[in-house]
């Protein structure tokens, strides 16, 4: 049940960057050019904090379920 949870948290959290990595390259790039719209910029922004999310959910599941699944 542990494995099969963290398995779902990592194909979630990769389904949710598949979806988004061409809008955040488009995002990037323009970041970059200095052409983002403010509300382009708030977009970002709100992927960058979800991405951040996820990354910090993965790493507490991970802690807390890795000394279970190796005893």
């Amino acid at each position: 049940m542990e494995k099969q949870t963290l398995d779902q948290l990592e194909a979630a959290i990769e389904a949710v960057g598949q979806d988004l990595s061409g809008r955040v390259a488009e995002l990037a790039a323009k970041s970059s050019s200095g052409t983002l719209s403010s509300e382009e910029q708030s977009e970002y922004e709100q992927i960058v904090q979800l991405n951040d999310l996820l990354s910090l959910l993965k790493l507490r599941a991970e802690a807390y379920w890795s000394p279970r699944i190796a005893s």
